[in-house]
């Protein structure tokens, strides 16, 4: 071990990152320590969920001396194995002082080629038949109606986002835009998809309940053919997906290397949609795409605006007349229909998503859905008590279907995978009460035991995320039931894929998800992984009624604190 790669370990880097330091130390043949600091830099920023790293905000570690911004760049030129944009070298350096591996360089380039070149309007095919449309659909509310401009702003744009929160009306905006869609072309090929197979379940159950039953939502990977013996997937640049039209719900999951995929998979004429909640934290993976879509806000042009005029008779305002490439492409949803003025759920996630925290103290001293007392007897009350009624239809053996609904009403979300208010204390406090009352919890399969996949099985078609209860069948045998976008599915269990029990789940684990009542466990010691996104991720996952155990401390931290994530994606797109 040299010198340098001791001073690494002594800093608290990864193994990953020292020994990719070590590797490209080695390739870059010099005695200058920056280049192998660099690149355990770069590791380390990545597994944090960033693309790149930004040399402009490294956070300072104890043992490492930076040297200033030039002339930590002007070394980095120096070697052999960082290029410039567009060279192919293990790390690519940007005049900005970016640094990337050159896989996400690559990505996040393909994105933002592939998101510039749709930014371009459609002409409709029947537009008095868009006008009757808009007509027969009522308003819910005074004031612009942002559903309609959403659906409208998707109709004539080739790239379209729509962003909202719990509540906002996007799932409503699916199925007008399908019906609106095949008002105006009714061969048009369409295609409906989510990142996981929860969202894409929750997908399915909504068209179908409006009869759209030509149509299945299916999960990215899925859609674009990945498997164990293809992860590139079946579809690219040279063999693009059959579609006209494709829509992509909970888009804030997707990270830079799963939008690249699918960018390139998309035949050049055809029109995408992404819709999700760009406050909620970003994907698992690296990147935030999202997020960097919707920083731009919504700024429509005079044309747009003349268009929703004549289309819905909403009067929108000129809000720019730059010629940016996501001008009229994106709609930030404003209105909650689930939320009145008075809800404590929505009060409470404005407050969170705009770091207010005078506001949430307010919010949660007039209601009865705080407990600063942390201690396991009290968690143990609470969560036992919110999973009562999955409890009893599993000691009455009721139907898979049944226990898999009473299941996903409740859930225990936490910040934290182990240690005291963990992931990992609250299962194990849970399944030690229910072996008291006679579960085999004691066993590694057990009847009502309910599991999440951790890593993507692509010949059993399970992904991490993916949950499940370990159920008797009709035969009487133990198998694991999962709710899929194609319905129920059984698995043997020496088939199953590396899970875990999921009384509780990470709050990351939860995207995608809603849940009637939410409980919220947030550490005793401050983390970095504590942030505002996080607990409003956590606090929108509930519809009815949420309990959050913090203390004031914690909870104070979490709210002033924001993630940013390090990408170039806005600069690639010009705002």
């Amino acid at each position: 071990m040299n010198a340098n790669e001791k001073t690494l370990r002594q800093a608290g880097f990864s193994e990953l990152a020292c020994q990719f330091s070590r590797f490209i130390a080695r390739l870059d043949g010099s005695d200058d320590d920056i280049i192998a600091m660099t690149a355990a830099l770069v590791t380390d920023a990545v597994s944090q969920g960033h693309v790149c790293l930004n040399l402009q905000q490294v956070q300072g570690r104890e043992l490492l001396d930076y040297p200033d911004i030039d002339g930590w760049k002007q070394r980095l030129r120096q070697s052999v194995v960082v290029g410039k944009e567009g060279e192919y070298t293990p790390l690519i350096l940007t005049d900005d002082g970016r640094v990337y591996l050159y896989r996400y360089w690559l990505d996040e380039q393909h994105v933002a080629n592939a998101i510039i070149k749709r930014c371009q309007s459609i002409e409709l095919i029947n537009p008095q038949q868009l006008k009757d449309d808009f007509a027969a659909w009522p308003s819910q509310q005074t004031g612009i109606d942002w559903q309609k401009i959403a659906v409208l702003m998707a109709l004539t744009r080739q790239f379209s986002v729509i962003s909202g929160g719990p509540g906002t009306g996007k799932t409503t905006i699916v199925l007008r835009l399908l019906q609106m869609l095949h008002a105006q072309d009714p061969s048009l090929s369409i295609a409906l998809a989510a990142p996981t197979g929860k969202a894409a379940a929750r997908l399915q159950q909504a068209i179908s309940e409006q009869g759209r039953t030509s149509l299945e939502a299916k999960t990215l990977h899925r859609l674009l053919g990945i498997n164990a013996h293809n992860e590139n997937g079946r579809y690219n640049s040279q063999q693009p997906l059959p579609v006209d039209v494709l829509i992509i719900d909970e888009a804030s999951m997707i990270d830079i290397s799963l939008m690249a995929k699918l960018m390139q998979a998309l035949p050049d004429k055809a029109r995408i949609i992404l819709l999700g909640d760009s406050q909620q934290l970003a994907s698992v993976e690296s990147g935030a795409v999202l997020a960097n879509l919707c920083d731009y806000g919504s700024h429509f042009s005079a044309t747009f605006c003349q268009t929703a005029q004549e289309m819905t008779g909403l009067s929108l305002s000129v809000t720019t007349d730059e010629d940016n490439n996501l001008r009229d492409s994106i709609v930030l949803l404003q209105h909650s229909y689930r939320f009145d003025k008075e809800s404590e759920i929505g009060q409470l996630a404005e407050a969170v998503k705009s770091g207010e925290i005078n506001t949430v103290y307010d919010v949660l001293n007039n209601a009865d859905i705080w407990q600063q007392q942390c201690d396991a007897n009290t968690i143990q009350q609470y969560v036992m008590q919110g999973y009562q009624a999955y409890f009893s239809a599993i000691k009455a053996n009721k139907e898979a279907s049944v226990c898999l609904q009473l299941f996903e009403q409740y859930r225990v979300l936490s910040a934290l995978k182990q240690g005291p208010q963990s992931v990992t204390s609250v299962n194990k406090l849970i399944e030690t009460n229910l072996l008291k009352q006679g579960w085999k919890t004691n066993q590694t399969f057990y009847h009502g035991r309910p599991i999440m996949v951790v890593k993507n099985d692509y010949q059993q078609r399970l992904f991490n995320g993916d949950v499940g209860l370990l159920l008797y069948n009709e035969h009487g045998v133990l198998q694991a039931c999962f709710l899929s976008d194609t319905g129920l599915r059984w698995v043997a269990l020496n088939r199953l894929p590396t899970h875990e029990t999921v009384f509780a789940m990470t709050i990351h684990k939860s995207q995608g998800s809603e849940f009637d009542t939410v409980c919220v466990l947030l550490p005793e010691e401050e983390t970095a992984l504590l942030n505002r996104e996080l607990l409003y991720t956590a606090v929108t996952r509930a519809k009815k009624k949420i309990s959050l155990f913090s203390s004031d401390m914690i909870l104070h931290q979490t709210v002033t604190s924001q993630h940013q994530r390090e990408t170039g994606l806005a600069n690639l797109l010009s705002f």
